[in-house]
This record gives C-alpha cells, structure tokens and sequence, in this order.
C-alpha cells in the first residue's frame, strides 16, 4: 500500500522546489512510501506543498472508465465526449 506524509523542516532554507523548479523558501518535504519502505522524496515550497496536501487528503475519486493513451479508448467505440 501506498502512503504519502507530510513533514516540516526545523528551520526554512532556500533552494529549488522539486514542484514547481522556482527558488523559493523550502518549507515541507513529502515521502513518498510504500508499505514501510521509503521509495522517494520530495521537498517543496509552501504553495506546492498546500496544493498537493489538498490533492493528497481530499476526497477519492472512483474510476468509472479506464482509458488506455497509447491505443485509444480501452472499448472499441468509446471516447471521452460520449
């Protein structure tokens, strides 16, 4: 299972956000985990990181329809306007 948390640094530094490339102060940094493994990381500004805390607790979605990019609509005669 997936898992993404938020932590703070102690004290703010400046440096590229991994978001959004900008110099800006670095405020949080997200890992990324699965099960309870570490498998990356991210350290972002307060914007990036507010928009993608927003992402990551809202509501879930259910998929109602796969689509498959390279090869069109995964059923012959779907499309995403029908």
């Amino acid at each position: 299972m997936y898992q993404v948390r938020f932590a703070f640094f102690a004290r703010q530094r400046r440096g590229r956000c991994d978001c959004c490339d900008r110099h800006q102060v670095l405020e949080r940094k997200i890992l990324l985990l699965e099960d309870d493994d570490l498998i990356g990381d991210l350290i972002l500004c307060s914007e990036c990181a507010i928009a993608l805390e927003a992402l990551v607790s809202g509501a879930r979605e259910t998929a109602t329809r796969e689509w498959v990019f390279a090869g069109g609509p995964s059923r012959s005669g779907d499309s995403p306007g029908e």
